[in-house]
């Protein structure tokens, strides 16, 4: 997920270190064969006694022998003895840090105290304590699950704990100081199930030492803990573990259960582990891809054609997402390589790990070049200063008609800023697809919301092991491609949705929650809104001074942690003079507030789309709503960009499904744009030389949207790049023209009218054009979608030339041209003024600005026959 005024990109081939709203794939893949992905450590302590010794020695080899069971390779687990000396125990952790997927420390014996009263695990020699433990664990980037299994073990776990690892104790913090029953119990709880979750383990382990103890009619002087990575809490059993349910699995990278979405069938191999790329002679399965892929119909004449395409998604307890992407691509020409023959995967360790399964360059011929996983670039050193770096693979020796293949894996931990999980997954490329095949795990025991959108296509769904897990078998796609005027791609494109937010009130509880307090009015607030409002007589004037004070604070735009999501105070942007989206619409929202006048805080998703059906973190944005009162109606207010006109949104705003939260409810509300049409009026005064040439003055204004425009295009400039922006316009327009003495009126100035003037000349008789912008979107005879104008809100251009002559002016005029098609009115009208002078005006008047495609040839007929006219005079 994006905090509010990120954008997001995500695509096959590059997928960001954060989560988006708009987010990431998984598929499994073939085990990887780097020993590298998980490792284990597992210690017997000092004992005290002989029985002590052969029962530490009894668990420590069954938990070996479990964890091989639990997918961990044999070579990847070091036992260490009580012979084991702290610097042992160190060089072990120290060697772990190539685990990239999970890595498990278990502890049996002693716990006590060092100097400083730090908890201590018993060894030979110097001990060692909780803080040589989180050292090295913290240079770890794999994810983490602990068992410190000696008395007085609680008091390791407000040290140990962090959000990248899972920690239990057989005991809680103090008074527990019997060697515990726990290790047992749980060695008992792995062997019933060893590919179940961590805490499920835990919460078995020690409802087994409950029921011991209570067979044995005796007081349980025991009780283990667990600090839990995603509450960031220490939790008591059953750790929030449903243990009626069925256990759920912990997927590992040694440990994928079989799936429909499978590329087992896909076996390269390396024959010398230290080539970084290797080639490979041609065989039957590379000849048969590549006479498959010359087979392919390809009538549009496509840069490259999807064969397969494998993505998906798996959901741990712990909210930690694997994901998993293949693509099988053949290349036709040579402008599809850069866009296909490069991976770039995300590292930044601990929190997001990516790990590349197969690379692989079929070519025409069918041999192969192919690219070791194991020597995929490591993430590069936060101390460098350059932290969340890509992994990047370039594929060598690739040409048009070869087919690449790329499949790698991206897992990342909890966002613990976020109460739930929420991934998107693009389905749709930009080139056509075959075969597709998606697969989502999510936990059983947890409302998840899971959804292929704009997709007729229904999965199996199935449950296994405590994950239901949903299956989509797609066949041929076309391509997704982009044009002019297209509606938000989310809204035509194919993409899957998950979610365990179990509701929008879910969601405002949360956001009301880490919001608490951020909305404080306080007498700063107070006496900044009496004096911005003291002479305003009416309700609108108070709320326009209020909106032209917040909106022309400087946006800027700092969101580390939970800054990201919680607004900052009232006080605090009036103290900086400066804040983001959420900030300002604070700030605004209080004002009102402090002026008696009600108002709430907006979330939406700016120039896309929200997906009410999905409730999830789909937000980017926030602004400020005010309801209608009287007479007076809603207003939907954006102070983010210190350009938008009173009364209007900006581009994106208008029609998207704004999240009102309020105090006591929250709901969704189309935002509104103001009902008045927005107008760019060009007005031209022109006068006739002896030589046939005009002369004279240009004069722009703008109204909503089209006056936002012209403010946006000038703020910041410098006196000569304004100048520059004029000239190009107008020439734009009258090709062949002079522009001198340009003046724009300040663009800041939100209570005026902006003003764009200058003085024109040209030796040619030709007439200035009109300016309509979305002309381009009619280029096309016929269009297979809805074409959407000026954001979607109505807008009328409107062109006023008056021409005088030397002598008397024309007295034959073009008739009137009046057309309408589609709901859309067109113009070209003449008029006489004296004996000198006549006037044209040309006029396009979009009223339903959202063209569909059985309205687009009438109203494309209608322009070309309104253009033709203008040309004719």
């Amino acid at each position: 997920m994006f905090p509010l005024d990120t954008p997001f990109v995500t695509s096959l081939k590059s997928v960001g270190a954060c989560v988006a709203w708009l987010g990431l794939l998984c598929v499994t893949f073939l085990p990887s064969s780097s020993p590298a992905a998980s490792r284990a450590l597992v210690v017997s302590g000092l004992s005290g006694s002989s029985a002590n010794s052969e029962e530490f020695n009894r668990l420590s080899v069954e938990t070996k022998r479990l964890l091989v069971e639990r997918g961990i390779p044999l070579e990847n687990i070091t036992q260490l003895g009580d012979k084991a000396s702290r610097e042992d125990i160190l060089k072990a952790l120290a060697d772990a840090k190539v685990a990239d997927d999970e890595f498990w420390l278990v502890l049996y014996g002693h716990s006590a105290r060092s100097q400083g009263g730090i908890p201590a695990f018993q060894i030979r020699g110097p001990r060692l304590t909780a803080n040589d433990l989180r050292s090295s664990l913290d240079a770890i980037p794999a994810r983490q699950f602990i068992l410190i299994g000696t008395n007085d073990s609680g008091s390791f776990l407000p040290i140990l704990q962090s959000s990248q690892r899972s920690v239990v104790s057989a005991t809680k913090m103090e008074a527990e100081s019997e060697q515990p029953r726990f290790p047992a119990a749980w060695i008992e709880a792995l062997s019933e199930n060893p590919k179940a979750s961590f805490p499920w383990i835990a919460a078995r382990a020690s409802q087994l030492v409950s029921e011991g103890y209570k067979n044995a009619s005796l007081a349980q002087i025991e009780h283990a803990r667990l600090a839990d990575p995603v509450t960031g809490t220490i939790l008591e059993p059953p750790f929030g573990v449903n243990l009626d349910a069925r256990p759920e699995l912990a997927v590992t990278s040694g440990n994928f259960p079989p799936t429909a979405a499978d590329i087992a069938d896909i076996e390269v191999k390396i024959t010398d582990p230290n080539a970084l790329w290797e080639d490979q002679p041609a065989t039957e399965e590379t000849k048969k891809l590549i006479a498959e892929a010359k087979a392919i119909p390809n009538p549009d004449e496509h840069s490259a054609i999807m064969m397969d395409q494998m993505v998906g998604l798996t959901v741990e307890e712990d909210r930690t997402t694997d994901r998993k992407l293949f693509h099988r691509v053949y290349l036709v020409r040579e402008d599809a390589i850069a866009d296909w023959a490069n991976a770039f995967l995300p590292q930044s360790p601990p929190i997001v790990t990516s790990k590349l399964e197969i690379a692989r360059v079929i070519h025409p011929d069918g041999s192969a070049t192919v690219f070791n996983p194991a020597k995929l670039p490591a993430a590069t050193d936060c101390t460098s200063g350059v932290c969340g770096a890509m992994a990047m693979v370039y594929l060598p020796k690739v040409e048009p008609g070869c087919i690449v293949e790329i499949g790698y894996r991206v897992r990342q931990m909890l966002n613990a800023a976020l109460p739930e999980v929420t991934e998107t997954l693009p389905i749709q490329q930009k080139i056509p697809a075959l075969a597709t095949q998606i697969e989502i795990k999510v936990p059983e025991n947890k409302i998840y919301h899971v959804a292929l959108k704009n997709s007729d296509v229904t999965p199996e769904e199935s449950v296994d092991h405590g994950r239901k897990i949903f299956r989509w078998a797609l066949g041929p796609q076309k391509a997704a491609e982009s044009l002019p005027g297209d509606p938000p791609a989310c809204e035509w494109v194919t993409w899957l949705g998950v979610s365990s937010l179990p509701s929008w009130e879910k969601f405002a509880v949360w956001y009301r929650r880490i919001a608490a307090g951020s909305d404080a009015v306080d007498d700063t607030v107070r006496e900044t809104a009496r004096g911005l409002v003291a002479t305003a007589e009416t309700r609108e004037e108070k709320i326009q001074r209020l909106f032209e004070f917040v909106s022309a604070l400087r946006y800027v735009a700092v969101e580390l942690g939970i800054q990201g999501f919680r607004p900052r105070t009232p006080a605090q942007v009036l103290n900086n003079r400066f804040g983001d989206c959420k900030d300002k619409a604070n700030l605004l929202i209080a004002l009102l507030s402090a002026s008696g006048i009600e108002a709430n805080f907006v979330l939406l998703n700016r120039g896309s789309a929200t997906d009410v059906s999905l409730p999830s973190w789909q937000f980017n944005h926030a602004i400020c709503y005010v309801p209608g009162e009287g007479k007076n109606p809603d207003l939907w207010l954006d102070a983010t960009d210190s350009v938008t006109p009173y009364g209007y949104v900006p581009p994106g705003d208008a029609g998207r499904q704004g999240f009102v939260i309020g105090k006591d409810k929250a709901e969704f509300k189309v935002v509104g744009g103001n009902p008045e049409t927005s107008l760019l009026s060009d007005t031209w005064v022109l006068e006739q030389n002896t030589e046939g040439g005009w002369s004279g003055s240009f004069q722009r204004t703008g109204k909503g949207l089209a006056e936002y425009t012209l403010r946006e295009r000038f703020h910041g400039l410098t006196p000569a790049q304004r100048r520059q922006v004029v000239c190009a316009s107008v020439s734009t327009l009258w090709p062949g023209s002079d522009t001198t003495g340009a003046e724009i009126s300040n663009v800041s100035a939100l209570g005026k009218t902006v003003k764009v003037e200058a003085r024109v000349a040209s030796s040619d008789s030709k007439l200035p054009l009109p300016d309509f912008p979305w002309l381009q979107g009619f280029s096309a005879p016929e269009r297979d979608r809805p074409l959407q104008i000026n954001d979607g809100q109505p807008f009328t251009t409107r062109q006023t030339v008056r021409l005088t002559y030397p002598d008397s002016a024309p007295q034959s005029l073009p008739p009137p041209l009046i057309l309408s098609a589609g709901g859309q009115n067109l113009a070209v009208t003449w008029k006489q003024i004296d004996a000198h002078t006549i006037e044209r005006t040309a006029m396009v008047e979009i009223r339903k600005p959202v063209i569909s495609p059985a309205e687009y040839a009438e109203v494309r007929k209608a322009l070309r026959t309104w253009t033709t006219s203008i040309a004719a005079r």
